[in-house]
């Protein structure tokens, strides 16, 4: 209902019908009700993207570190999270039976300069994992200036209960090679294993990093 101020004659105020009286500076104006947004049920494949959107954000939420390094100058005007959201999302997460799921080949933790890299061979050396790399060309590195680039390793695991571990800006890139700890776990497990590389001259770049395959971890 309605108010009336001043007396009888007084001007409405508040809810008349399907309108409402209101007061600015003391000018009473009419303006329709608003409209009420009913909650519209979600289709199948906007619930899927929401879904995956979630698993995404979460997953990737514990190698900040690293996508800060890698995905700096991925994608213009973003963060390098959400550079790495946008890659991920396109290229390395999908919905399985079960729900999203990474597919740990087209996961990355750098992307940038390409076929840098040519060869690579990892070794398990008392506890420590051994990581070494050939490169292109030697006349490509100086092209690129590419001597200030350092290592990122990752060494992701399969199974959630044990904990990533890997390297951030370690060895130079002419240098070859790399060696990690492993890390410690309560049974036989399964890690992929990432290697990338980014510069350390305040330029922001990094190249493309490689999926080096599996390393199995046994227990102490």
């Amino acid at each position: 209902m309605a108010r009336v101020n001043n007396g009888a004659n007084g001007a409405p105020s508040g809810k008349v019908g399907a309108v409402v009286f209101c007061k600015w500076k003391d000018i009473t104006y009419v303006r329709s009700l608003p409209k009420v947004k009913k909650r519209r049920k979600l289709s199948d494949r906007e619930n899927k993207n929401r879904s995956k959107f979630a698993f995404t954000q979460t997953f990737l939420g514990q190698f900040t570190k690293f996508f800060r390094l890698g995905f700096h100058r991925y994608k213009e005007n973003m963060t390098a999270f959400n550079a790495a959201m946008s890659y991920h999302l396109e290229h390395a997460v999908f919905m399985g039976a079960q729900g999203p799921a990474i597919n740990y080949e087209k996961f990355a933790i750098s992307r940038g300069l390409e076929d840098i890299i040519i060869s690579t061979s990892t070794e398990i050396i008392n506890d420590k994992l051994e990581i070494k790399w050939e490169l292109n060309r030697t006349k490509e590195l100086l092209h690129h200036e590419l001597s200030d680039f350092r290592s990122i390793i990752l060494l992701l695991p399969e199974d959630p209960k044990n904990h990533a571990t890997g390297v951030l800006l370690g060895n130079s890139i002419e240098y070859r090679s790399q060696l990690i700890d492993l890390p410690k776990v309560s049974e036989s497990s399964v890690f992929h294993l990432y290697l990338g590389f980014a510069a350390t001259d305040g330029s922001n770049r990094s190249m493309n990093s490689v999926y080096l395959g599996i390393v199995t971890v046994e227990k102490e």
